[in-house]
């Protein structure tokens, strides 16, 4: 699949991971009707004909996640969400801030004054946005794994990369992370949404996922 990247470092090559094309192929097909399911909830919160689609599902190692962020994502608004049960682990959502700042001016109908930072308003309007996509996403897993797995409501993150780099010591993490981007492309709006997985985590997803029928040939 052309919009599936897996990315690798020395490490994860000495671990020698097998992602099976099945199941990676299921992964995204649960992550694209995810976001078809959140449509009419977005429509109904943004107040406009809006759709939303997974552009691209990533698999990369948690050192080239950093390196990424400084590099193309330095200026971000972030919310961080804990799940927990038959799979365990953290989400990270995060916007470029103009991106996000675009969003806040055209839900409340005014321009922001520069330089100042968010109210509790324009948070929480990022804030829903996360938790709708979040919640259509754990729900299509869900469903097609009968995973039972809970997470917490979206908090917002003062400094993304610190906070990732917490994650990773206080969790003994999967060798690679998942990443997802949306796009919502009559505003123009790309997040982005990474999956840290606990140890053993994605191996319970894959082995769920494989006694699927095969997908459907594109």
């Amino acid at each position: 699949m052309s919009n599936v990247v897996i990315e690798q470092n020395e490490a994860s090559i000495r671990h020698e991971i097998y992602l099976p094309p099945q199941e990676i192929k299921h992964l995204y097909a649960i992550a694209q009707n995810g976001a078809t399911d959140s449509i009419n909830s977005l429509r109904d919160f943004l107040g406009m004909n809006v759709d939303i689609h997974l552009n691209c599902l990533g698999f990369l190692p948690f050192s080239i996640l950093i390196d990424r962020i400084k590099l193309y994502y330095q200026n971000n608004i972030g919310f961080h969400l804990r799940f927990f049960g038959d799979i365990a682990g953290e989400i990270y959502t995060f916007f470029c801030e103009q991106d996000a700042l675009n969003l806040i001016e055209r839900m409340l109908g005014q321009k922001r004054k520069p330089g100042r930072g968010l109210n509790r308003v324009e948070t929480s309007v990022l804030s829903e946005l996360v938790n709708i996509v979040s919640n259509t996403f754990w729900r299509a897993l869900s469903e097609k794994t009968n995973l039972n797995w809970y997470f917490t409501p979206p908090a917002p993150v003062a400094d993304l990369n610190r906070s990732l780099i917490y994650s990773a010591k206080i969790y003994n993490l999967d060798n690679l992370l998942l990443h997802f981007e949306y796009i919502i492309p009559l505003l123009e709006i790309r997040f982005q949404l990474i999956i840290l997985p606990a140890k053993n985590t994605m191996n319970k997803i894959l082995a769920k996922l494989s006694a699927l029928p095969a997908p459907e040939s594109e």
